[in-house]
């Protein structure tokens, strides 16, 4: 009989082994329960919007970096900025108590003999996105719309700022394909002076109800601005 108890002290041993397992396999198993990624206000990273307000517009210029004055005059509002050291302006577009449908950036390069239409239309035929023209007082405009109707990240509209950087410096270093040698004739800095150290013409202009941007003029809540 003695000899018989190692045994059966050892088979109890396994059983009792063998017990623990389904616990301890559906420990390992269990799925882990995280939150999802939240940003600051604590709104879902993932989730879409698809209108902004100039509070909110100004809250993402600054967690860039950069200044951000919001104007409003008549019953519209603006945002007066830096980006890539140059003054541009933010407009905003389809608007309702909602917030805006889309957005608008703008920067004002002052007149001089280099922005001629053929270097207008050089920009215009050869790069995407921004558009470029010269308004009455011949500066030329540097604008970029930013449609958030169906839903856009607030990344996305963040990441819009940088965009829209990078197409300012892609405009100053910009030389048309067919320019002749000694081309840069003219070209503006990128610190808001002119050529003669002049301030450049402010870029918060409101632009006007020409060139497809309707014919009234005016801004009416809900209007959808093409």
């Amino acid at each position: 009989m003695t000899k018989r108890l190692p045994v059966f002290a050892a088979i109890a041993a396994t059983l009792a082994f063998a017990s623990a397992m389904p616990d301890a396999y559906a420990q390992k198993r269990a799925p882990q329960q995280e939150r999802p990624p939240q940003r600051d206000d604590g709104a879902p990273l993932g989730e879409t919007i698809g209108r902004i307000t100039p509070q909110q517009m100004a809250g993402v210029l600054r967690n860039r970096g950069a200044t951000a004055e919001i104007v409003s005059e008549n019953n519209r509002s603006r945002i007066r900025t830096q980006i890539g050291g140059r003054r541009v302006t933010v407009f905003f577009y389809a608007c309702n108590d909602g917030g805006c449908q889309s957005i608008q950036y703008r920067a004002v390069f002052q007149r001089n003999d280099r922005y001629t239409l053929a270097y207008v239309n050089a920009w215009n035929y050869e790069k995407r996105f921004a558009k470029t023209y010269l308004d009455n007082d011949g500066d030329l405009v540097l604008e970029w719309d930013v449609d958030l109707d169906g839903g856009v990240s607030v990344p996305f509209i963040s990441e819009s700022v940088q965009t829209f950087q990078t197409m300012l410096g892609a405009f100053d270093r910009f030389t048309p394909r067919d320019a002749t040698p000694g081309g840069s004739r003219g070209r503006g800095p990128s610190d808001g002076q002119g050529p003669s150290g002049r301030s450049a013409p402010p870029s918060d202009v409101p632009p006007p109800a020409t060139g497809g941007k309707g014919g009234s003029g005016v801004e009416r809540p809900g209007e959808r601005r093409t």
